[in-house]
């Protein structure tokens, strides 16, 4: 989905959106310039991602990462202002609301549910499906069982105990 003209386009977007933070932050525009800056990380997804994108990846990661750390930030600049000259009333979980917005959004939503689940479940997909571990494990057991180089002669050096168990399905201690 996202190879050639287009993802050199997409390079091009985020130079262009760099520009755009830099002149952004110098002008004290700090929502304007959050905004470009969360579009910045997001289209990593997309430029990481490369020809295996679908519509379904638009939707999660993609989505689920602008949707968060987006409303995330809402949230974040809507307490900053509340409290920009005073202190809260009560703190959420210790802390001031802003503060709590941002280990909610960012660290337990964004990072785990957004970066970790999303590789896990898309990694079958993207990564490398189990047929293909499965072919490259036999081939590792292969090279295993042949310890002599044919073409040279030379003797390859001998596998860590801890390889062979792991090659051979056996637990490691």
């Amino acid at each position: 989905m996202i190879k050639g003209k287009n993802k050199d386009l997409l390079w091009v977007i985020q130079g262009i959106l760099s520009i755009l933070m830099f002149l952004l932050f110098s002008t004290a525009n700090w929502g304007l310039a959050v905004a470009c800056a969360i579009i910045f990380l997001a289209n990593f997804f997309l430029i990481g991602g490369g020809s295996k994108v679908d519509a379904m990846f638009l939707l999660y990661p993609y989505g689920a990462f602008l949707l968060f750390v987006g409303g995330g930030m809402c949230v974040l600049f809507y307490y900053w202002q509340l409290f920009y000259t005073t202190g809260p009333q009560a703190l959420w979980v210790g802390n001031h609301p802003g503060v709590t917005i941002a280990w909610l959004c960012f660290g337990l939503i964004g990072g785990i549910l957004i970066s970790q689940l999303s590789y896990t479940i898309l990694f079958n997909k993207y990564v490398i499906s189990e047929n293909e571990w499965q072919d490259y494990v036999a081939e590792a057991k292969e090279i295993m069982r042949n310890d002599d180089d044919v073409d040279t002669g030379n003797k390859r050096p001998k596998s860590t105990a801890k390889t062979n168990a792991v090659l051979n399905d056996k637990e490691v201690q």
